[in-house]
């Protein structure tokens, strides 16, 4: 069954704009339909307890847990890795984000190529630690200029070179990379296990700040349904193809969170 989630991150932005406790933003966003939340590897370690309090308490599941290495220069994956895959299991978060790294523009193409296939070889050995403390290992197209894994090609390459990994399609990511996010879910659609729901608008609202897409385009945050990128017609897509998974609702950067918030889910609603 389809389950709306969101980020702790923007749990924390909405209890901050809207001068509440965070568990009282938790109550919130309970309240429109998000049944679980992504927590970072960053808003985790050294929370554990208290984390799991505020879910305990607010009846709030956890969809998964984004987390940040250096797989590119550091091949100690073990260490790296076994505290957040401690921290997952103990909060029962079956899935990590993982995010192996970044490429340094003045580095060499030959150093980049190296430091890439160091990432892949990582995130295969990562897997198969993960494997046994119940964790499947995702990966979305993440949208920066210094990420090998911010376009189709990039993404595809890490799912082609380590099998248990799956994709973790965000709706958005794509178009900051001037890539069609339809085409982009047709060539990765056969491994998706995760879907972040993000739109992008090419107008300004609330003044809030934008981002320049790879085209030059100036990208900003919008409610999922309410931007200009095909959200509904990759629901559609993702629901003949029988996709009936964890949607989180993404939009970093908005100032007004909680409306936001509560458009896109009662929009999402009605469409899955």
């Amino acid at each position: 069954m389809a389950v709306l989630a969101t980020f702790y991150d923007h749990i924390k932005e909405i209890a901050k704009q809207e001068n509440i406790p965070v568990v009282e933003a938790m109550k919130e966003a309970k309240a429109l339909g998000i049944e679980k939340l992504e927590i970072s590897g960053n808003n985790i370690l050294g929370r554990e307890d208290e984390l799991g309090q505020e879910l305990a308490y607010t009846e709030l599941g956890i969809s998964g847990i984004p987390a940040y290495f250096d797989f590119g220069r550091d091949l100690d994956v073990k260490k790296q890795s076994e505290p957040i895959l401690e921290a997952a299991r103990y909060l029962g978060a079956d899935k990590l984000l993982v995010i192996p790294g970044f490429l340094q523009e003045q580095d060499s193409r030959e150093v980049q190529e190296k430091q890439i296939q160091n990432m892949v070889d990582s995130v295969n050995a990562l897997a198969e630690l993960a494997a046994g403390y119940g964790v499947a290992l995702v990966m979305e197209e993440y949208d920066s200029f210094d990420s090998p894994f911010s376009t189709i090609a990039g993404v595809r390459r890490f799912l082609d070179g380590c099998p248990r990994l799956s994709c973790a399609f965000d709706t958005g990511n794509f178009r900051f990379m001037a890539e069609d996010e339809l085409e982009a879910y047709e060539g990765l659609r056969d491994r998706i296990t995760h879907v972040h729901l993000k739109d992008r608008a090419y107008t300004q609202a609330n003044g809030e700040n934008g981002k320049t897409a790879r085209d030059g385009v100036v990208i900003y945050p919008a409610p999922v349904g309410f931007g200009d990128l095909k959200i509904e017609e990759l629901i559609s897509r993702l629901k003949r193809d029988g996709y009936d998974g964890v949607y989180t609702i993404e939009h970093y950067d908005t100032n007004r969170m909680l409306d936001y918030l509560r458009q896109s889910a009662a929009w999402v609603k009605a469409r899955i």
